[in-house]
């Protein structure tokens, strides 16, 4: 199990040991991050332009090649969910604070100085407000905790702060979701955060239940989506229903 002591406060690899608790930073870098390769369905969109010379029209259109989708073929989408909160720049760097307090207090190698200091010069992964709500979401959840719990901290469900964990991946790191349709009552969609985050969300036989890769950890009505074969609308069920954004 990884613990806090193993956690570079909110860096995108959770590593078993920071390479220098001296130098520990609580946002970690973007070089750190894994780049995977995302596929989407393509669609046809048409974008016309019209342009009016001496009082004669013009038109020129541009079509994308179009894909058709199949009962049996995956479809990746970006993630979804977008955070919207109310923090800062300001509340990110009082997160890195609190959750460097942590670790200096459960680790007597941890500056809490220092590591507070690398995590408010770092950069979050992405320049979005759902990453920076949910880096300071991250950060926060394991700044409240005690230092048993933080020994606790791991990426599986059950573990303290698991939907934080997984959110900050999700909105920050370069994490793909990909839905498919296998039948008329019967699909799933699974995120996925390589080397470090796998969710699934499967409905079938009346049923959706979330998966960690381990286990089970929440379930609900089928919604009957499958037969739809709307990506956006069976990852919004799967948000809804695991606490986790897809």
């Amino acid at each position: 199990m990884v613990t806090v002591r193993g956690l570079c406060a909110a860096s995108i690899v959770f590593c078993t040991a920071c390479p220098d608790k001296e130098t520990e930073s609580a946002s970690g870098s973007a070089s750190n991050t894994t780049e995977v390769p995302t596929t989407s369905e393509g669609t046809t969109t048409d974008a016309t332009a019209t342009t009016t010379s001496e009082g004669t029209a013009t038109e020129a259109s541009a079509t994308t090649p179009t894909t058709e989708a199949s009962a049996t073929e995956p479809t990746t989408t970006a993630t979804t969910g977008e955070a919207l909160c109310e923090v800062d720049m300001a509340d990110f760097e009082a997160s890195c604070d609190q959750v460097c307090e942590v670790f200096g207090s459960c680790d007597a190698e941890v500056d809490p100085a220092a590591c507070a200091e690398n995590c408010k010069i770092d950069t979050l992964f992405k320049d979005t407000p759902a990453c920076l709500c949910s880096g300071t979401a991250w950060n926060t959840c394991r700044g409240a905790l005690d230092c048993e719990g933080s020994d606790a901290v791991d990426l599986k469900a059950g573990s303290p702060c698991f939907a934080e964990g997984a959110a900050y991946l999700i909105h920050c790191a370069d994490c793909i979701v990909q839905a498919e349709f296998l039948a008329a009552d019967r699909c799933d969609t699974i995120v996925e955060c390589p080397d470090v985050l796998g969710v699934a969300f499967v409905c079938q036989g009346g049923t959706c239940s979330c998966h960690d890769g381990e286990k089970e950890f929440a379930s609900c009505r089928d919604p009957g989506l499958c037969a739809g074969m709307d990506a956006a609308a069976l990852n919004a069920a799967a948000s809804e229903c695991c606490g986790v954004p897809f």
